[in-house]
């Protein structure tokens, strides 16, 4: 980088991801898992957080939104429909839809780990300059639409 907090263009499009990756490690290693449970993959947990955002949401959006094959999504719903997570139903319009919907113990779930980790978050806030939080609050709102223009279609 060149001149600290003023890196260019490519700069911090190289250092970003970076950042986000180091930081998206860090918080799998700080998630506690529930108890009881078995550490879920990365892509039943994305499909999770998916159908918790968007219930009903059928098999062939979820392959669409993750960019996976439908055939691994299906796979990857029998397996959490199985443990419990998940439940099918059938579109009222059209039944050879499936919709996906999250169940009770996934909302419980999920409740569990969304604590674990804001405490751990929180923690480590607290260990920061009120500077630093005040930017890293500054710069939610452009990392979401980040985020949003890089989940548009190229």
């Amino acid at each position: 980088m060149t001149a600290p907090g003023k890196p260019t263009l490519p700069q911090l499009a190289d250092e970003l991801p970076r950042v986000v990756w180091t930081l998206h490690r860090l918080l799998r290693q700080k998630q506690e898992t529930p108890a009881g449970e078995h550490p879920r993959p990365p892509a039943q947990v994305e499909l999770l957080r998916l159908v918790e955002s968007e219930p009903g949401i059928s098999v062939r959006e979820v392959a669409e939104t993750l960019r996976m094959q439908a055939n691994n999504v299906s796979t990857l719903v029998s397996q959490l429909v199985k443990a419990g997570y998940l439940d099918r139903r059938p579109h009222p319009d059209d039944r050879r839809i499936v919709q996906l919907y999250p169940t009770e113990k996934m909302h419980a779930t999920s409740v569990e780990i969304a604590k674990g980790l804001s405490a751990g978050v929180t923690e480590a806030l607290e260990q920061l300059s009120p500077q630093a939080r005040k930017r890293l609050a500054a710069a939610l709102p452009d990392l979401a639409e980040l985020g949003q223009v890089l989940a548009r279609p190229s």
